[in-house]
């Protein structure tokens, strides 16, 4: 059976920010149910070993989000978050308690007016285990090189964590930073939410090979950057996954990604796969 590295699964497509690197979507707004979401890992958990919890939408904001978590964990399902941090003191604590949260990502450009922001975060990441990962993710604009604002978040870093300059160096020039036992600093290039454009391109995807990503109501879809669902490549609510992955066009659009020549004009359009060589 297939096996891939990671599914995506998102819990809910609601959103308390309204980031401009971060398209609201156009998609009814909806929480999955503890009911659809205990459907989705029986399947999933024959093919992956960790989830994470996001495509579009804040998952700190679904009211059941750490019940969501110990549900996993009766899977045998190891769960990554990736979340803007403004919800993060409200549940820092019971995350702790969880013991198959295996990493959360911090986006730390969140575009968000709460007053002490990241210092809140700093705080509270000491409720947090010493076997969960932490990632302060700063998207940087092009070429790896830190924007203002990305400069102004390191100072911050580097004055709660007296961090020293060499190591404030390495985090300046280079991808992923370790800063204490479970503590990254990770940068990564700027990227835009793929959509149909003029703009064609071959080049390498890892969709399909290595993920595939679960909307919230239940529409598969390649990965996690198609957040509007519009290659539907199935409903793991309405049939099984193995279904789904074995269509003649789910089959047809791995070989294309692997041919580096993608079908699906979307994917065509989806300028990630160049930016991420």
């Amino acid at each position: 059976m297939k096996k891939y590295k990671k599914i995506y699964i998102e819990i809910t497509n609601r959103c308390n920010l309204n980031c401009s690197f971060c398209k609201n979507t156009t998609r009814e707004k909806k929480d999955m149910t503890i009911e659809e979401f205990q459907k989705v890992l029986e399947q999933v958990k024959e093919y992956t070993n960790y989830i994470y919890l996001h495509v579009k939408g804040e998952p700190l904001l679904h009211p059941k989000v750490i019940e969501f978590i110990h549900l996993a964990e009766t899977y045998h399902l190891k769960v990554n978050l990736t979340t803007n941090g403004t919800l993060f003191q409200k549940y820092a604590e019971e995350l702790g308690k969880c013991n198959n949260l295996n990493k959360i990502n911090f986006s730390l450009h969140s575009e968000n007016k709460k007053e002490n922001y990241l210092e809140e975060i700093f705080e509270n990441v000491k409720a947090l285990s010493e076997k969960t990962t932490v990632i302060y993710r700063l998207w940087t604009l092009k070429n790896n090189e830190l924007d203002k604002k990305s400069t102004d978040i390191v100072d911050k870093i580097k004055s709660y964590y007296l961090l020293s300059t060499q190591t404030v160096d390495k985090i300046k020039k280079e991808k992923n930073i370790k800063i204490s036992s479970t503590i990254y600093v990770d940068k990564e290039n700027g990227f835009e939410w793929p959509e149909i454009t003029n703009h064609k391109s071959c080049g390498y995807c890892h969709a399909l090979k290595t993920q595939i990503a679960i909307l919230v109501d239940g529409t598969v879809v390649p990965c996690c950057l198609d957040g509007e669902g519009q290659i539907s490549l199935g409903n793991i609510l309405k049939e099984p996954l193995e279904e789904i992955i074995q269509k003649e066009r789910t089959q047809k659009l791995q070989k294309s990604f692997q041919d580096r020549k993608p079908i699906e004009p979307l994917c065509q359009s989806c300028t990630y796969k160049e930016i991420s060589k």
